[in-house]
Formats: C-alpha cells, structure tokens, sequence
C-alpha cells in the first residue's frame, strides 16, 4: 500500500515551512486545549471530537507525512501534560490520518491535472489566435493586393510580350515582379551547356552571387526548383537565397537560371513562384525561337502551318507538362468558301489578345486552327459560340468545329488529314 505521505509538487522550502507551521499549530492546539479544561480527555467517541477534526485538517491540506507528525506531537503533548486519553482511540487516529491523506493524494493529482489542462488549453488558444490573426493579416494583403494591383497569368503575359523587344526586358520584367509579387532583388543567370553560368543580369538592391550555392548547384543539376527549407523561414531576411528557378526551354533544356534573393514573406507562395516562372519561361524561349526561326512542331507536324504557330502550340504543351496551365485548341473545318472569307475577317478584326490561328487549304478543304492559351475546355466552348454566331447565316452542314485541350493536340492533325483527303 502506497502512503503518498508527500506531494509531488512540494518543494523543499515548502516542506520546511509546513514542517515548522504543524509543529506549531500542534503544539498549539494541545495546549489551549489543556488550559481551558483541567478535565479533558480525548476519546473518538465523544461528542465532539476536536482533535480528529483537528487531525483532519491538518492532514486534508497538507498530506499524510504532516498528519502523522501532528499525531505523534499531540500524543507526546498528551503524555507531557498528563491528559487522559485512550491507547484504541489514538490507533483509531491513525487509521484516519491514512484515510484521509489519500484523499489529499487524490484530490492533489486532480488538481495537477485540472492546472495542466488550464495551462495547454491556454497555450492552444494562444497559439489558435495567433495563427487566426497571421491568416487574417494574410488574407487582408492578398484581398488588397487584388484590390489594388490585380493581376492574372495572362495580363502578366500580355505585358511581357508588348515589351519582349526591348533591350531592358529584363528590367522591365522585374519590375512586374516588385509591383506584382513583392520581389525587391533577384539575379537572372544565363548558362551555357546547362552547366556554366556565363551572363548574370542583377536585378533590384542585389549582393554578390555565390555561383557555388547549394541551391544553385542543385538547381542545375535536378532542373528543378529548388526553395529555402521550411525550418530557416523564420530568419529568410538573414538567408541569401530564398529560391532558385529553372529557366527551360520547349525540349527541356536548360537555359538558365533565376536566383530569388529578397521577397516579402507574405508573397512567397508557390502560386506567386509559378507565376515568376512561367514569365521567366515564356521571355527566354521566345528570345530562343528569336534565334532559330525553323520550328517544326513535335505534337503536330503539318508542314504547311506557320512555323511560329507550330512554335506556340510546343510552348503551351511545355507550359502544361512544366506547371499545369491549360490551354484549349478549336478547330473550323469547311468546304464553303463564303465561311472561309468570313473566317478571315474574324481573325484580322476579332481575336483576342494571345490567341492565335492559322489556315490550312487542300482539296477545297478550309481548315482554321485556333489557339486558345491559358483557356480551359469550357472557355473554348465559349469561343466556339462565338463563331457559330458569326456563321448564323449559314447551315451547320457546311462546318464542322472541334474542341480539346493542348496536350490531345494530335486529334486535330488525324481529323485534318482525313478530311483533307476528301474532295
């Protein structure tokens, strides 16, 4: 049997202290008991007991240890001062004591675990607001963000192709990053081999960069993004790089490279990143196409389409293999030649910005592809109830009008060779 004579949580001062105060109060209580009656004694079964009540106190409040000791100083006390008392009676305290300095022991561990219940559930709802109020402050800057300076993948786009031809693209790019995403310094590399870095262009209030970089080195090497681990976000304004981007081209080369040094913490997420990449993508492989004006499409191969639509329909697949973005393809076919003169004005007067298309003729066969990029399905849907308003004048027999999505591109080559077969 376990006394539990002493509580868990009594330090050693206040053991000493509560050693003194049962001494005292013993010694106390034994003698005003003695001095207000000459003719005391102490019996379990009088009326009233007021040694156990005594005893029990003593014992509820402090532990088992505590009351054993007022016992034995009250009974050195009773035979010190010559009251009487009964031997059974003083056993009988002793079963009491042990009674009830379980209970103290019982009531001590609930009280323990009731004070660390209180403490976790304050810690919980410390931390629960304060990831309420982070979350808060986040969604208050990207709604004002949006608010303020709304941007999207294809206005981003738009902008960067009106500016593709000038001698400080990168410049300019750059600053669609700080006004769009927060980026204060940045170094774009260009790599020869996909090994060696060659031409660095630095970017915002830079500092040198170390070519030897983990990060960079493992950037070149995997062709991946590479980003600062999650255990040193904490100090990213004491980190010189936060992340390192692949620039690749459409047949998975390594161009180069773009070094993310300072960023505000609040716009470094991965939409932000794959949106800095994207653009990136876009600039240098339009400045490699620039380069090597012969493209022949590796998803589609008809010899006789634009050589620069063949390049964008690559590019738009590459975009979705790298990173996801859809892009829808609509294709009219037609023998009547009255659809196809229209088919032309619609696309000198009536294209969107980034969309493109391009004609193929044989056998009488018309055939209009049109390019729809960063469009989903039920975008190009859309797009084609465009273009059956504009033929609302003629008979649905004399057109056809096919849709999917950049990567089942090769359905439209096998429906344009089949059809283009026929007279």
């Amino acid at each position: 049997m376990l006394l539990h004579l002493l509580p868990e949580t009594f330090s050693r001062s206040k053991r000493t202290t509560a050693l003194a105060e049962t001494l005292f109060l013993s010694l106390l209580f034994i003698s005003t008991l003695y001095f207000l009656s000459n003719d005391i004694s102490i019996k379990l079964d009088s009326y009233h007991d007021i040694v156990l009540l005594f005893l029990a106190l003593i014992t509820l409040y402090n532990g088992t240890l505590f009351g054993l000791l007022s016992l034995v100083t009250i009974t050195f006390a009773i035979y010190f001062f010559t009251i009487t008392y009964d031997f059974k009676t003083i056993l009988s305290y002793l079963v009491f004591i042990l009674l009830l300095g379980e209970f103290h022991f019982h009531f001590q561990r609930k009280k323990e675990a009731d004070q660390e219940e209180k403490q976790y559930l304050k810690a919980k709802f410390r931390e629960l607001s304060n990831a309420f109020f982070a979350l808060k402050v986040s969604h208050d800057q990207l709604e004002k963000g949006y608010l303020l300076k709304p941007v999207t993948l294809r206005s981003l786009i738009i902008d960067l192709s009106q500016n593709i031809k000038e001698k400080n693209v990168y410049e300019k790019l750059f600053q669609t990053f700080q006004e769009a995403f927060s980026l204060k310094s940045a170094y774009f590399c260009k790599l020869h081999d996909e090994k060696e870095i060659i031409t660095q262009i630095p970017l915002g209030d830079i500092t040198t960069l170390e070519k030897s970089h983990e990060m960079i080195l493992q950037c070149i090497e995997t062709k991946k993004p590479v980003f600062l681990a999650e255990n040193k976000m904490e100090m990213m304004n004491q980190e010189p790089i936060l992340a390192v981007l692949p620039v690749l081209d459409i047949h998975n080369t390594l161009l180069g490279i773009f070094v993310i040094e300072k960023m505000d913490f609040l716009e470094f997420n991965m939409d932000n990143i794959l949106k800095i990449q994207i653009l990136l993508e876009y600039l240098a492989q339009e400045q490699f196409y620039n380069q090597h004006t012969s493209q022949i499409s590796a998803n589609m191969q008809l010899q006789k389409i634009d050589p620069r639509f063949q390049f964008e329909i690559d590019r738009l697949h590459s975009m979705y293999q790298h990173f996801g973005v859809h892009s829808a393809v609509v294709l009219v076919h037609t023998t009547n030649p009255a659809i196809s003169l229209l088919m032309e004005n619609f696309k000198t007067s009536k294209m969107r910005l980034l969309d493109m298309v391009t004609n193929y003729t044989e056998n009488g066969n018309y055939f209009y592809l049109f390019l729809l990029p960063l469009e989903r399905v039920s975008g190009a849907v859309s797009f084609k109830q465009r273009l059956e308003r504009e033929m609302e004048g003629f008979s649905q027999s004399d057109y056809k009008i096919l849709i999917t999505e950049i990567q089942k591109i090769e359905t439209m080559q096998q429906w344009i060779q089949k059809d283009a077969k026929r007279v």
